[in-house]
């Protein structure tokens, strides 16, 4: 008998049954299976275990109702077996990242983690999953955090009033951030349901990343505002401040964990990117070799034409994976619309041998298709297996794919750049009024030296320009407080442009503190 018919059984008796008091052994009975044996074949079939379901199906169903009555929260929990409000808050929050209160209050922009039941999907919808818990938690802390920025009373009348458009343009790019991680969850669930996408796990990456800087980027302007005002009115607006820091951190910790969620699937995304990959390129080779064969015939002119067409397949085909390029690719791609111009000219000489140079056209686009493929791999245009055939070769002897130290660099320098242009800003803003010539020398020597910094993490390979880099920005940060000290009340924002200075170094362990 099939093992999985008493498994669709006790499905259907677990739904009829969510709201009774269920355990292993009543279920097993059931189907009139031991205990054993029914959890085995119940996981092997379902891809979780039994009361992982039951719960799971209770916690759906409950969602359902704190999304669409007003029942109480406890009221909602006792109906699907908990004890009390507290042992389902705690289940709840465990399973879909934020409490039960939180759902009904934004569960429109919520989502739900759920398993497929084929088996060779079971890694993938478990960091599924985690990623769903991780980016629901962030989402209600970005709208919760614009709310709370909106009804905030901590400064008197004056204060509040002259600050209210800073502080709405922070709740508004604190819900920006929120919907971009709502379009991130939406991968999530495609990429859950269609594990073969290799593409939009590299893109949820990314809308992490770019949502977790939006959120750093907004945390660092609302600071340097606050940071120019006076003493009382920094204080006053210190809790906010520290809401915004809150959320940037976390959702810089948040990246990374997708990140690692990501990467313990990479070696299921390799399998799936070799195969898409040589799929793509062997696709294109075939319609070359056969656009090729149309134009070989020996009474037609098109023999020149036939042999370069020929030798571009045969390029294609000849490297293996790990050294195909998309320069190569697109240098393929340029060589095949040069040969189409050309065939266009024979074309319109002879135009009843249209049918012959189709085959060109097929090509083109299948090549077209492995360039864009290979494109969106890389994330950038310049190699998809620059990049990528490191990763091949590293998950074949089972390390972890990390980013390269030219990258971590590379953001190095985009940061202090950054900082570099609002230091200067500042020196504007301060002008003659505040700085006599003695303190712009000395800001001005600081611009020059966070300048060097940049220019050498732009172009920096190892540990020793690191610690030439770290040197410059540490010294950049003990000159900046002091021209702070100096400027007194005036210094607020050189002394916050100085903590952002030395911040980036942290997450960069090839640099010492």
């Amino acid at each position: 008998m099939n093992e999985k018919d008493p498994i669709f059984r006790s499905l259907a008796m677990i739904e009829e049954r969510l709201q009774e008091k269920l355990t292993v052994e009543m279920l097993a009975e059931g189907i009139h299976c031991s205990k054993y044996h029914y959890q085995r074949i119940f996981r092997e079939a379902v891809g979780e275990t039994v009361m992982g379901y039951v719960n799971r199906r209770r916690l759906f169903l409950a969602a359902g109702e704190l999304a669409e009555s007003r029942d109480s929260v406890l009221a909602i929990a006792l109906k699907y077996g908990y004890d009390s409000h507290e042992g389902f808050t705690r289940s709840f929050k465990a399973h879909l990242g934020v409490t039960p209160t939180e759902y009904r209050k934004y569960h429109s922009s919520i989502g739900f983690p759920g398993r497929k039941k084929e088996e060779s999907a079971m890694m993938y919808s478990k960091s599924a999953d985690e990623m769903v818990r991780e980016l629901n938690r962030l989402i209600v802390e970005a709208k919760e955090t614009a709310a709370d920025t909106r009804k905030y009373k901590g400064a008197d009348g004056e204060a509040a009033a002259v600050y209210a458009q800073v502080w709405e343009f922070a709740a508004r790019r604190a819900e920006n951030t929120a919907g971009q991680l709502e379009k991130v969850l939406k991968r999530v669930a495609s990429v859950a349901q269609n594990p073969d996408e290799i593409g939009a796990r590299f893109l949820i990456v990314k809308a992490v990343e770019d949502a977790a800087f939006e959120a750093g980027v907004t945390a660092f302007q609302v600071g340097l505002m606050i940071a120019r005002a006076q003493p009382e009115h920094r204080a006053a607006f210190e809790p906010l401040c520290a809401r915004y820091d809150s959320l940037a951190q976390n959702a810089r910790v948040t990246s990374g964990k997708i990140a690692g969620f990501l990467g313990e699937l990479w070696g299921l995304i390799l399998q799936d990117m070799r195969k898409n990959a040589q799929q793509k390129i062997g696709d294109a080779v075939e319609a070359g070799l056969a656009a090729a064969g149309k134009l070989s015939d020996p009474t037609l002119p098109y023999g020149y034409i036939a042999e370069v067409v020929r030798g571009i397949a045969e390029a294609l085909a000849a490297p293996a994976l790990e050294e195909v390029t998309v320069y190569g690719l697109e240098d393929a791609l340029f060589r095949l619309d040069t040969i189409l111009f050309a065939a266009d000219m024979d074309m319109l000489r002879a135009p009843q041998h249209r049918q012959l140079f189709d085959g060109i056209s097929d090509f083109r686009e299948k090549l077209s298709g492995a360039v864009e493929f290979f494109r969106n791999l890389s994330g950038d245009a310049v190699g998809a297996f620059g990049e990528t055939a490191g990763a091949f070769r590293d998950a074949e002897k089972g390390s972890e794919r990390k980013r390269t130290t030219g990258k971590m660099y590379s953001d190095l320098a985009a940061q202090e750049e950054i900082l570099l242009f609002y230091l200067k800003g500042e020196i504007q803003k301060l002008g003659n009024a505040r700085l006599d010539e003695e303190q712009k020398a000395a800001l001005n020597d600081i611009c020059g030296r966070m300048d060097r910094a940049v220019k050498m993490a732009r172009s920096a390979a190892d540990g020793e320009e690191g610690k030439e880099i770290a040197e410059l920005l540490h010294g950049s940060y003990d000159e900046m407080t002091l021209e702070d000290e100096r400027l007194g009340v005036y210094g607020g924002a050189v002394r916050y442009l100085a903590e952002e200075v030395k911040k980036p170094l942290k997450y960069l362990p090839e640099l010492p503190e």
